[in-house]
């Protein structure tokens, strides 16, 4: 499976653009475990090693304590995570149906309940006042090669950033138990080095530099119900680009080709009061072949109110799909994905 990413992102009137390639390979049936194991490692390894051995900038920077800014600042950096075209258009509604590499970021207890293989490579790049954000890495996630368990791992090398002003890296690793058919758990850990720009001797940005916890759980009562409890960044990293949030997810599936999803979490970190992260989306499968999504995101500590759309299609060996997520109000910031699919089988 071969993805193609256009990413645009507008803010204030400028414009930014990332382009990345998405490599997804499938094991040949005759030796699908045994190369599972070996590339899964592999992949985790590249992944490790490409960020690791970036250019020297990105580890030379001064570092910057981590810290959490003033709670009056709207311009304050959300969460640094990667997003795809389900994440993106489902608002704040996607955490209890998220699966794949959606779930590795997430909800990990998800990543057993769909029997999938995925290993990808990819770039981002966002250019832009010569200083150009980009990202450099892969991922892998597996729930086929043992019965009830799901692994995932991904890696991501952030070169420069044209707003934010950090760079470094990230690494996540996540499992998966179907404990029974309507018990899911998982548990993700995170190991970050993300370092901001100084003036000064004083961090221009926030930053992240240390080894945190995620944990989940999803409860499926009726085969279209999920409810999923969630908790990020359970050790405390002092830093809005890995906040510490806990909170709950649903997800509604009445019909095969109708979902709804809602989520709520609490950001117990960044602010000096507790804030709310909450929102909802509905997925629309039409034709069986073109999913349709539309979502709102509301974040009280920034004070952003967000919707959300998207749309592709997905037949036989190609997909194409397309989300935006646009911030209303005075900052208008626009995120645009847009990512084609190519299947090899």
């Amino acid at each position: 499976m071969v993805h193609v990413v256009a990413f645009m992102r507008q803010s204030r009137g400028a414009r930014q653009t990332i382009w990345m390639s998405d490599l997804t390979l499938l094991a040949s049936p005759g030796t699908r475990t045994m190369w599972k194991i070996r590339a899964f490692w592999a992949a985790a390894t590249v992944g490790l090693v490409t960020t690791l051995c970036s250019p020297a900038a990105v580890l030379a920077q001064t570092v910057a304590p981590s810290g959490v800014a003033e709670p009056a600042n709207p311009q304050l950096p959300p969460e640094d995570n990667f997003e795809t075209p389900y994440t993106l258009g489902m608002g704040a509604g996607a955490r209890a149906g998220a699966t794949g590499t959606s779930a590795l970021a997430y909800n990990a207890s998800n990543m057993a309940a769909v029997s999938a293989y995925h290993i990808e490579a990819f770039s981002q790049i966002i250019p832009g006042g010569g200083n150009t954000y980009w990202t450099i890495g892969s991922a892998v996630t597996d729930s086929t090669t043992a019965k009830k368990l799901a692994l995932g791992t991904g890696f991501r090398g952030i070169f420069s950033g044209s707003e934010r002003r950090y760079k470094g890296w990230d690494w996540r690793t996540a499992v998966g138990i179907q404990v029974i058919e309507q018990l899911g758990v998982g548990l993700g850990v995170r190991w970050g080095r993300m370092r901001a720009e100084s003036f000064d001797g004083q961090p221009l940005a926030p930053t992240f530099n240390g080894v945190t916890l995620d944990a989940s759980m999803t409860i499926t009562p009726i085969p279209w119900l999920k409810v999923a409890g969630l908790g990020y960044n359970l050790i405390k990293t002092r830093s809005s680009l890995a906040p510490q949030m806990a909170g709950g997810s649903v997800s509604l599936a009445p019909i095969e080709s109708v979902s709804f999803g809602g989520d709520i979490l609490v950001d117990l970190s960044t602010f000096e009061r507790n804030e709310l992260v909450a929102g909802a989306g509905v997925q629309f499968i039409a034709g069986e072949v073109a999913p349709l999504r539309a979502g709102y995101r509301r974040d009280s500590g920034r004070n952003l109110n967000q919707i959300t759309a998207s749309a592709g299609f997905n037949k036989g060996k190609f997909a194409i799909e397309g989300a935006l997520r646009q911030t209303l109000g005075s900052q208008k910031e626009s995120y645009i994905l847009i990512m084609t699919r190519f299947v090899v089988q």
